[in-house]
């Protein structure tokens, strides 16, 4: 697993349409994220009276965004059904 670090999101951009960048159904219902996208990652996480809270990113590493964000998807579905164990893209904080 990798180690979390909070991304320095001055330059990002948010994407995602409505309410929330996208949703995930899990367990234990559904789960919002806003998202920011920077140069080389996505960040999701959401928007407090203070801020963006970061929950945690996935890398680009040269794919285009829509490629990142189905793996990002694909990842944080799996996450909330089977368990952190079992992904592989996402690097999440301990706050998930």
């Amino acid at each position: 697993m990798k180690t979390w670090k909070a991304q320095n999101i001055d330059k990002a951009t948010r994407i995602g349409t409505g309410i929330s960048g996208i949703e995930v159904e899990g367990k234990e219902g559904w789960q919002y994220f806003d998202l920011l996208e920077t140069e080389d990652a996505i960040i999701f996480g959401g928007y407090t009276n203070i801020g963006f809270l970061q929950s945690g990113y996935i890398l680009k590493d040269g794919f285009s965004t829509n490629e990142v964000l189905q793996e990002l998807v694909a990842d944080l579905e799996v996450f909330y059904s089977d368990g952190a164990q079992y992904t592989n893209g996402i690097v999440f904080n301990d706050r998930m």
